[in-house]
């Protein structure tokens, strides 16, 4: 018996091992971390989009928009930095990012940042962005597109559902500067150089550049939209320029490379932190959930549990989305999984920074990132705080919504009550009756 079991986790290690790369912040459409999903969860979110384009773009999801299940995941405000996080073992060597918004479900985008050269790494990372001054208010579609640098010729692309507040009532001249988000190897006719970063043809202004390894597109690439019949992007491109630093990441000192794979990364996002925190690599910086160590041994190595603190006393901006539940998943080719001590803040209504103390005896929390055995549960935690466990583990405590309440205690639905203090259960997704 205890032979099969081994050989059991030996073949479910092996599939967690082989899983790419997704995002979890901000929550994407049918995501595990997404408190909307309910039960219908792709499990596949990793999965890059199908090589004729026919679910291009977001598999196809932002049709989800205007339901309970395409619900925003994250509230922004243009002019504030904020970051995305990306998580998941196989990464193919890294290659190169766009953070994009459409305002049409998708039918057209507008990129506001390019990362070009290891995005991501293996773990967990985080990548700042900047919401254009002239972004329009309303609802949008928050897009990661990936093109991976080694490997088969993959697009990989991931959306959520977000809010813009505060923002321009112009939408015929909104981001009018912005350039077209980047497409390829989707049956296209354009594609992209194997072993080299993508060099995108139009980057735009916000730029991370962050390799020496870089190759233009080939076939039939627009400069910004990467649809058939623009010029061939092979003779008139070069390298872009670094107008950012690249995401910080903090690494074992023995090692002055990118992390990879057979390497331990360590990352820590804090919303704003001290001078002596590893932060993100704006100077200004919104939360876009906070994240704890990832071990990432080498094959065949196994990895003795790991124990990381973190803290920050840094203020929470009002523009952090209260329902968000944050997943960190650890690296895919681990044999063990780190243990990780986490205090993290969290955002209260009135922007009051808090903090779930991540040991699991205050008022019933569970350590983030600790092992949970009811996939999907909820916990709420004195009423102001929850969490969930996803992918194994127990989410960082979020607060809930301003004006709400949820019922005490683990349960696979989570009850809110709001301002006229009525109960509603529900499974997988939050909703508030007022």
């Amino acid at each position: 018996m205890k032979v099969f079991q081994s050989i059991a986790l030996a073949f479910g290690l092996a599939g967690v091992a082989q899983a790419h790369m997704e995002m979890i912040f901000p929550p994407p459409f049918k995501s595990k971390a997404n408190p909307f999903a309910g039960s219908d969860v792709d499990y596949s979110m990793t999965a890059p989009l199908e090589a004729g384009g026919g679910n291009f773009p977001c598999k196809g999801y932002q049709s989800l928009l205007g339901t309970d299940a395409g619900k925003a995941t994250a509230s922004f405000k243009p002019g504030e930095t904020y970051n995305m996080t990306i998580t998941g073992g196989a990464n193919h060597g890294g290659g190169s990012c766009q953070a994009s918004l459409s305002f049409d479900k998708g039918t057209t985008w507008k990129v506001i940042h390019s990362y070009v050269g290891n995005c991501p790494p293996a773990g967990t990372s985080s990548f700042d962005f900047t919401i254009p001054t002239d972004t329009p208010s309303g609802e949008a579609v928050f897009a990661w597109t990936w093109f991976n640098q080694i490997g088969n010729r993959e697009m990989y692309m991931n959306c959520a559902a977000v809010d813009i507040t505060g923002g321009s009532a112009k939408r015929a001249s909104a981001l009018s500067s912005r350039p077209e988000m980047f497409v390829a190897n989707v049956g296209n006719g354009c594609s992209t150089k194997e072993s080299s970063d993508l060099a995108f043809p139009d980057p735009g202004d916000e730029v991370s550049d962050d390799s020496t390894n870089t190759a233009p597109p080939v076939g039939s690439c627009a400069s910004g939209g990467g649809s058939s019949g623009g010029d061939d992007g092979s003779s008139n491109t070069t390298p872009v320029a670094s107008t950012t630093a690249a995401a910080t990441y903090s690494q074992p000192a023995a090692s002055s490379a990118a992390p990879a794979d057979g390497a331990e990364t360590s990352v820590y996002v804090p919303p704003s932190a001290p001078a002596s925190s590893v932060t993100s690599n704006s100077p200004v910086s919104s939360p876009g959930g906070v994240f704890i160590t990832v071990s990432d041994p080498a094959d065949g190595t196994a990895a003795a549990p790991t124990t990381v603190a973190a803290s920050t006393d840094a203020a929470v901006p009002t523009a952090t989305a209260s329902t968000l539940v944050t997943v960190t998943k650890s690296a895919g080719n681990s044999t063990s999984a780190p243990a990780v001590s986490a205090t993290v803040p969290v955002s209260a209504p009135a922007a009051t920074p808090t903090s779930g103390s991540g040991d699991g005896s205050s008022s019933g929390a569970q350590t983030a990132g600790s092992a949970c055995s009811t996939e999907g549960e909820w916990n709420c935690v004195g009423g102001s705080q929850f969490q969930r466990c996803a992918s194994g583990v127990w989410s960082v405590l979020m607060a809930v919504a301003d004006g709400t309440t949820c019922e005490s205690g683990q349960s696979s639905s989570l009850a809110m009550s709001g301002k006229r203090r009525s109960f509603r259960r529900f499974r997988g997704r939050t909703e508030v009756r007022v």
